[in-house]
């Protein structure tokens, strides 16, 4: 086990690595126990079948991510679908914020869509991305 990533890998991170099947994977740690053991929902594999499931593999056998910071309007619009798919009220609030923020200060004169509040759109929250 690699002891420099138990201190930086923690559920709802983004890790690549290769599953105790050998699968080559990108995905977001689910949950982690003690030992070191780790479920990840995979997005991306290099066996096409895995992709939306959730496999094991220890922590040694993965990499965290660098954060990721979306720049483009369409990146943040995407994510922010992506946090009403997995119910993520407050990663959907952090995104609403930025796209916000980007809108007020590059778009003088434009219509601005009107959104739902967050209440509306997370009646029921079976997980988010952290696994919580």
């Amino acid at each position: 086990m690699n002891p420099a990533n138990d201190a930086l890998i923690r559920e709802g991170d983004w890790v690549s690595g290769t599953s105790v099947k050998d699968e080559k994977f990108i995905g977001y740690v689910e949950s982690m126990n003690e030992n070191g053991e780790l479920k990840v929902v995979v997005t991306q594999c290099d066996l096409q079948e895995t992709v939306g499931t959730t496999i094991e593999t220890k922590l040694a056998r993965v990499k965290k991510l660098p954060a990721y910071t979306p720049s483009a309007p369409e990146e943040v619009r995407s994510l922010i679908e992506l946090a009403l798919m997995t119910h993520d009220k407050e990663w959907f609030e952090q995104l609403r914020a930025r796209q916000s923020a980007a809108s007020a200060t590059g778009s003088a004169g434009r219509q601005h869509t009107h959104h739902a509040p967050a209440s509306r759109l997370f009646g029921t929250a079976p997980k988010n991305r952290s696994g919580s």
